[in-house]
């Protein structure tokens, strides 16, 4: 028992170095490439009040932050944000406290708290106290600009930028730097850009600590991707394969470790196929110009009838209907075949689970992937790596630590009747692709699908019944070929068509609507200009009818009666937008809130969408209440 122990931590010492390898050679060879996505500087300008300079006289520095980016207000609300604030100098000047604008209050979801920002153009009042009647400098006054930048998924290291009014700081003269005190000092604007001796001093020690936050970014966002494809694996949207990976685990039940690892490591890998095969088709889409999003595949018709063909067949599988064997099965290696078979059964295994558990995004992986769909092609990889690392967690600590299993009662026969349960909540998941089907095209669609299904059992029979293990193989190459050959021409030839223009109608029929079926008012940038004007705060549900972590909240949250009490009482308008097919609208709103996918949810206060507050993928009640009330 005592080496099994030492055993088992051993693997688990293993393990914990594995996945730290890997993230430092991430944050090291990545650190560069995400130092080119850091916030660039703000700009800035600086000028004094017209008039002669006296007591009472005001510097005003005006600040513009980056598109898509804030910085923290001159306040925060925890100890390890770092507050905003200016410091000016000029000779023979002294300067009052600051005077700053009223931040923006909003919720960042990386950090899960709310706080107090700047965005776009603000301005900061410094008052002017003249020290020296009749000797100051005002042309050589600076301004130091201290900040901290943060978007909805990460914040930066601590920065400054300094800018003068003196023409040898800054690259070009403004006038001469003379000292004087009469009123030809009139309103002087500086010049943007970082001083020249303030270069010297912090341009190494800048470029480093950029550096350096890069490499934490990279850290962070690629453990929040880890942490998704865990959180993955609990989500709703698992739910129609739990069978597939609860069977797989009882097989599994009695092997030996070193089968187990296999078997563990083939899942892992057909895991990590199907997210990097995900990840070329984001970067093929984005390469020919096109809008890519977590989750996508469930807007293609022809990808949902793929996975009713896939799931129909693995059922009829599970009934007995078929069996696919390798000819090396009827020799007398057996065992070596059975291995091998077990092998591509946990490999399909993986990646059909990545092909059903995408539809949702979970907590931690919508911020991961928001930033990662908007980087280049490496980087997209590396996160989608993450990821399927994550999910791929639980399947490799059981092959690791097989004492687990041992809550399963050994392999027998029954089960072979499990097997048979197992073949009917497939035929329940192709009952959710269905009902997907009829959301978007209706009744048609639903003939049209079920025909495909038909056609998957037919051919599955046929399989069964003239390919039985121990015929010639080409038996069953042939009729794989066959089955193959007449399933794409009935749906590209025949079906595909007709099912098209049912969904197309289905959509512009309910775009035509204003409200929802359950009362909520249907997104449209113009109908979020039009709140905007009436000042009414705007609560947004970004949501699919193939997502099931949406439902779940809209069944759970959003169609509670206190949620709606609530939003009442508050006069809330609740904004649907419905990206069940890919529209240029939602795309763009789901890329201000820096997601890429759904469920996305968001909060405009007073209609204003440039306050943007964007909430978690699991809501609560008195979350979201709270939120709106503070933003107030």
């Amino acid at each position: 028992m005592a080496n099994n122990c030492c055993q088992d931590s051993n693997n688990c010492c293993l393990f914990a170095k594995y996945c730290y390898l890997l993230l430092v050679f991430a944050t090291t060879v990545f650190a560069q490439e995400f130092n080119m996505n850091s916030m660039p500087p703000p700009d800035m300008q600086m000028e004094y009040s017209a008039g002669a300079l006296k007591d009472g006289g005001t510097l005003t520095v005006i600040v513009t932050v980056p598109d898509k980016w804030h910085v923290n207000a001159n306040k925060v609300t925890d100890e390890f944000l770092k507050p905003s604030s200016v410091e000016a100098k000029a000779e023979g000047l002294e300067f009052g406290e600051a005077v700053w604008p009223e931040p923006i209050k909003e919720y960042n979801e990386a950090l899960e708290l709310e706080i107090w920002t700047f965005r776009g153009t603000f301005s900061v009042k410094i008052p002017v106290k003249t020290v020296d009647g009749t000797n100051y400098d005002s042309l050589g006054t600076s301004v130091t600009f201290n900040y901290q930048a943060c978007d909805n998924s990460i914040c930066l290291a601590p920065a400054s930028k300094t800018i003068s009014l003196d023409g040898s700081l800054n690259g070009g003269a403004v006038g001469a730097g003379v000292k004087k005190n009469d009123s030809e000092i009139g309103t002087v604007e500086g010049r943007t850009g970082e001083s020249r001796a303030d270069a010297r001093e912090n341009g190494a020690g800048s470029e480093a600590g950029l550096a350096d936050n890069a490499s934490a970014g990279i850290a962070l966002l690629l453990f929040f991707a880890f942490v998704g494809g865990i959180i993955l694996n609990l989500m709703p949207c698992v739910l129609p394969v739990l069978s597939l990976k609860l069977f797989s685990l009882i097989k599994q039940a009695g092997e030996s470790r070193g089968r187990l690892l296999a078997l563990g490591g083939a899942t892992t890998a057909g895991i990590l196929c199907s997210f990097w095969t995900l990840a070329a088709v984001v970067a093929a889409v984005k390469a020919g110009g096109g809008s890519a999003g977590w989750g996508m595949q469930f807007q293609s018709a022809g990808f949902i009838a793929f996975m009713v063909v896939i799931l129909t067949a693995f059922a009829m599988n599970f009934f007995g209907v078929f069996e696919i064997w390798l000819p090396w099965s009827t020799t007398t290696k057996m065992d070596s075949a059975g291995q091998k078979s077990g092998l591509a059964g946990a490999f399909f295994t993986g990646a059909l689970l990545v092909l059903l558990s995408t539809p949702c995004s979970a907590p931690f992986l919508g911020t991961a992937m928001g930033f990662a769909f908007a980087q280049t092609t490496p980087i997209l990889f590396l996160f989608f790596t993450a990821a399927g690392l994550g999910l791929a967690l639980p399947y490799m600590l059981v092959s690791a630590f097989p004492s687990v299993l041992k809550v399963f009662p050994k392999p027998g026969v029954w089960m072979v009747h499990l097997q048979r349960v197992m073949g009917v909540l497939l035929l329940a998941s192709v009952g959710w692709l269905f009902w997907i089907v009829n959301e978007q095209a209706g009744v048609t669609g639903v003939e049209l699908f079920a025909a495909v299904a038909i056609a998957s059992i037919a051919c599955s029979v046929l399989l069964g019944k003239f390919a039985k293990p121990g015929t010639a193989f080409i038996r069953e190459v042939a009729v794989v070929i066959l089955s193959s050959v007449a399933l794409f021409s009935l749906w590209f030839a025949g079906i595909a068509p007709e099912y098209e223009r049912a969904a197309i109608a289905t959509f512009n029929a309910r775009m035509q609507q204003q409200m929802t079926e359950d009362g909520w008012f249907r997104y449209s940038p113009a109908l979020i200009e039009e709140f905007a004007k009436a000042k009414r705060t705007v609560f947004i549900d970004v949501t699919a009818d193939w997502c099931l972590t949406c439902k779940a909240n809209e069944a759970a949250v959003l169609e509670d009666e206190d949620f709606v009490r609530a939003m009442d009482s508050l006069n809330v308008a609740l904004v649907k937008a419905d990206w069940t097919r890919e529209t240029p609208e939602v795309n763009a709103l789901l890329q201000s809130m820096e997601k890429s996918g759904v469920p996305a949810y968001a909060i405009y206060p007073a209609g204003d969408a440039s306050k943007q507050i964007v909430l978690p993928e699991l809501l609560t009640v008195e979350g979201i209440v709270e939120r709106i009330v503070t933003s107030y």
